[in-house]
């Protein structure tokens, strides 16, 4: 198989990572000028914002499906993007002489922490080379994927050709602490929490909030995207409830909602302990702080 136009396949050895889960006073023409200028200046961040949804989602979906990258728009093209680096550069043997010896590593988006991306590094001076757990600016090509085995099972990964890495630090100062979290993509409102025996028969967390969609599209909330509730620094993990008839019925868990929809919904996590308050901490699409919040543990009903 010749490598130009075409998909690149290869056995990876050894490099899939193990901690994929493991963060006025004017005339009136001059009021009509300025005026214009700030509906230009909205319908640009808008469309901005829209664009930027758009590559995130895509970047996405191409993760979670890589073998079918040669049908995305952003197959062979050039993207930025921001990720996070987890564990350390890695070489890959292969039998394709090209390809044996390049260096990689892998990374995850926000919105989709659970699979990694494999970020070709051979084009990137050395010591230059990011860190484990490094939040990385990254402009680079979508050139097809990677495959190997773990723990029994077959592994494709998104490969894409970093073609310039930048470290970032993210906004993480002056950060409203609200229970109300509004972005240009969705508004949430935490409710009310309580807290229930889940099917294990252990105390959960149970968080009610009212999640109003403002994309064009239909969309599930964001709670197991940008959300993270914590106790003592660690992550509280989603879990599933013994008795459902305690909870609000009214109150939704996954279902996706029309554009310019809202309802309440519901999500439950397994709490370490029900003295520690939980913490909140949201976040956007390129690891910048957008909201924290202290909750306390309700005492059970």
């Amino acid at each position: 198989m010749k490598r130009k136009g075409l998909l690149w396949f290869f056995f990876l050895i050894g490099i899939v990572s193990t901690s994929a889960c493991s963060m006025f006073n004017k005339t009136k023409s001059e009021f009509e000028t300025v005026n214009s200028d700030k509906t230009v200046e909205s319908s640009s961040s808008m469309a901005s914002a829209k664009e930027k949804e758009e590559r995130y989602n895509e970047l996405s979906r191409n993760a979670n499906s890589p073998k079918i990258i040669e049908h995305s728009k952003q197959f062979n093209q050039d993207i930025s993007f921001v990720a996070k680096v987890e564990g350390e550069p890695k070489q890959i043997e292969s039998k394709d002489e090209t390809l044996n010896g390049q260096w990689y590593i892998s990374i995850f988006l926000m919105r989709n922490r659970a699979t990694p991306i494999y970020l070709n590094l051979s084009d990137i001076k050395k010591e230059t080379w990011p860190k484990n757990g490094d939040i990385l600016r990254i402009t680079g090509t979508t050139i097809g994927y990677l495959y190997t085995s773990y723990k029994n099972e077959r592994v494709d990964l998104l490969d894409i050709k970093a073609k310039k890495i930048k470290t970032l630090t993210p906004k993480n100062t002056d950060v409203p602490k609200s229970s109300t979290i509004e972005t240009d993509q969705y508004r949430v409102e935490i409710t009310e929490t309580d807290t229930l025996l889940d099917a294990f028969g252990e105390s959960s967390l149970v968080i009610y909030y009212n999640f109003k969609n403002k994309k064009e599209s239909a969309s599930i909330p964001p709670l197991r995207t940008y959300f993270f509730f914590s106790q003592k620094n660690e992550y509280l993990k989603n879990t599933i409830l013994g008795d459902l008839d305690r909870l609000n019925p009214k109150a939704l868990n996954r279902d996706p909602l029309e554009p310019d929809g809202e309802m309440l919904y519901y999500e439950t996590f397994k709490l370490l302990n029900e003295e520690t308050p939980i913490h909140l901490a949201v976040y956007d699409d390129e690891y910048n702080l957008l909201n924290t919040l202290e909750i306390a543990v309700p005492a059970k009903k």
